[in-house]
C-alpha cells in the first residue's frame, strides 16, 4: 500500500534538487555580474538616481543677517563657504580676513585664527581630511588649520608652484585623492595638482573658444573624478574629464537657452547633481549629473528667502543648501527636496 507513494515522492526529490539548483545558479549569475562592476552596477546606480536623487526644489529655511550683535557681525566681504563632513559650515570673509565657523550642534558662531602673513584674503574653503584649507587670494597661497580653527602652516605658495606667473586665484576644490584644482583669474586658467600638490597640468588660457575662459570664478570636482569650472566671462560652464582634459560647454553666449549670465560658486551632492550661484543673475541654478538645467531659483520668491547676489553655496551632508550673499551680506540656508 506504500509503494506508490514513495515511488512519487523518489520521483519527486530528484525534480525538486534541479530546481534548487537552477535557482541557485541564476542567483550566482546575476551576483557575478554586479560584483564585476559591469551592468549590474549599471543598474543599480541607475535604479538609486531614480528613487530619490533628483532635486526638484528649494526651501528657504532661515538667514544669518549682517545685524549688530550677532556674533559673527560685521560681514563685510561675504565669499566662499563650505560645509565639512561633520555638518560644521565655513564662510570667508575677506575684506575683514576671517573664516567664520559654525557649530552644528549648538549653531554657535566662532572664526578661526588669523595666520602671521599679511595681506590675507581668504577668498575660499574646503576640507581635506581632517584639515581645513583656505585660499588666500592676497598671499597667492593655501593655509592650512585645524578643523577647529587653529593655523597651522601655509600648505601651498602659489608663486612658487608656477614660477614666473603672477597668480590671482578665485577658487579651489580638493578631491577624495588629494588631487587639487585652482581657477587663476590673472592667467584665465586653471592650475591642476596632483596628490602630493605638485603642478601636475595647466589647463585653459585667454579666449571665448571651447578650451578657453574669460574669468574663471568657481570649481568643483565631479562624482567621476573630471572637473567644472565656472566661466564667468564666458557665460557658461566647463567640463574637463579626469585627466584633464576638456570635454564640453554648459551654456555661453550663442545657446539660446543659456541660463547663465555669470555663474560663479559651485558644489556638487553626493547624487553629482550641481548647484550653481549666478550673481549678475540673482539666481541658484540646479543642474542634474549629465549638467542638464533642472530648474532655478531667484527673484520669484519672498524678499526674506531669494537671493540678491549670491557669490557661492555649498551642499551639506544632510541636504541643506548653504547661500552666501553679497548684497545682502548674508548667509541662507535652504534644504533640498530630492524625488
Amino acid at each position: 500500500m506504500g509503494g506508490p507513494a514513495s515511488c512519487s515522492r523518489r520521483r519527486a526529490w530528484p525534480l525538486l534538487a534541479v530546481a534548487v539548483s537552477a535557482a541557485l545558479l541564476a542567483m550566482l549569475t546575476v551576483g557575478c555580474a554586479g560584483g564585476a562592476g559591469g551592468a549590474g552596477r549599471a543598474i543599480s546606480e541607475d535604479v538609486a538616481r531614480a528613487n530619490g536623487s533628483t532635486p526638484v526644489t528649494l526651501t528657504f529655511l532661515t538667514s544669518w543677517e549682517n545685524v549688530p550683535g550677532a556674533t559673527y557681525y560685521p560681514l563685510d566681504g561675504i565669499a566662499g563657504c563650505c560645509y565639512g563632513p561633520d555638518g560644521t559650515l565655513l564662510v570667508c570673509d575677506e575684506k575683514r580676513g576671517v573664516v567664520h565657523a559654525q557649530d552644528p550642534r549648538n549653531l554657535e558662531w566662532t572664526e578661526f585664527d588669523a595666520p602671521p602673513m599679511r595681506p590675507y584674503q581668504p577668498c575660499d574653503v574646503a576640507y581635506d581630511g581632517l584639515r581645513v584649507l583656505v585660499l588666500d587670494r592676497a598671499g597667492a597661497s593655501i593655509q592650512r588649520f585645524e578643523a577647529r580653527g587653529a593655523w597651522l602652516d601655509e600648505l601651498v605658495d602659489l608663486r612658487q608652484l608656477d614660477p614666473g606667473e603672477h597668480p590671482s586665484a578665485t577658487a579651489m576644490a580638493i578631491d577624495r585623492d588629494g588631487r587639487m584644482v585652482i581657477a587663476d583669474g590673472a592667467s584665465q586658467q586653471v592650475l591642476v595638482l596632483d596628490s602630493f600638490l605638485s603642478l601636475h597640468m595647466r589647463v585653459g588660457g585667454p579666449g571665448t573658444v571651447g578650451d578657453q575662459f574669460r574669468d574663471p570664478a568657481g570649481i568643483a570636482f565631479m562624482d567621476d573624478g573630471g572637473f567644472v569650472v565656472a566661466d564667468r566671462g564666458n557665460r557658461r560652464l566647463c567640463r574637463y574629464g579626469r585627466n584633464g582634459f576638456f570635454e564640453d560647454t554648459i551654456g555661453g553666449d550663442f545657446d539660446v537657452d543659456n541660463p547663465f549670465v555669470a555663474p560663479q560658486g559651485i558644489d556638487v551632492d553626493r547624487f553629482g547633481n550641481v548647484f550653481v550661484a549666478d550673481p549678475a543673475a540673482g539666481r541658484i541654478h540646479v543642474l542634474d549629473h549629465r549638467l542638464r538645467l533642472l530648474f532655478s531659483i531667484g527673484p520669484e520668491l519672498s524678499l526674506q528667502a531669494a537671493p540678491v547676489v549670491p557669490v557661492d553655496v555649498a551642499v551639506s551632508p544632510d541636504g541643506m543648501l548653504a547661500v552666501t550673499d553679497r548684497s545682502r551680506a548674508a548667509i541662507l540656508l535652504y534644504r533640498i527636496t530630492y524625488e
